[in-house]
This record gives structure tokens, C-alpha cells and sequence, in this order.
């Protein structure tokens, strides 16, 4: 299944940003408060890849 969305980063302070989840993405991966997110950076492709950890 491809879900495709498109959020918007705003501002956190001076050093980070913040987006959200859509709805759409907590719903299909059953995203709970108190989950883990890993973020995994790929620098050559420039793609940021998100595991979430229960």
C-alpha cells in the first residue's frame, strides 16, 4: 500500500523543527502515545527513513 501526504515543518526553538503525523499514517501503523520513532537519514538519496518502535 502507498499513502502519499505532505506536511508542513515549522519551527521549535533555534536549533530544531517539528511536523506532525498525519491521521491517515497513525491509523495504518497503529501509532500509539508512548511509541518510539527512529529516524534514519540517508545522505547520499536525501530521504529520511521513520521505524516505529512500540
Amino acid at each position: 500500500m502507498n499513502i502519499e501526504e505532505k506536511t508542513k515543518v515549522r519551527n521549535q526553538g533555534e536549533i530544531s523543527l517539528i511536523t506532525t503525523i498525519p491521521k491517515t499514517y497513525v491509523k495504518a501503523l497503529n501509532i500509539g502515545s508512548g511509541d518510539t520513532l527512529e529516524w534514519i537519514l540517508n545522505t547520499e538519496t536525501e530521504t529520511l527513513e521513520l521505524k516505529i518502535i512500540k
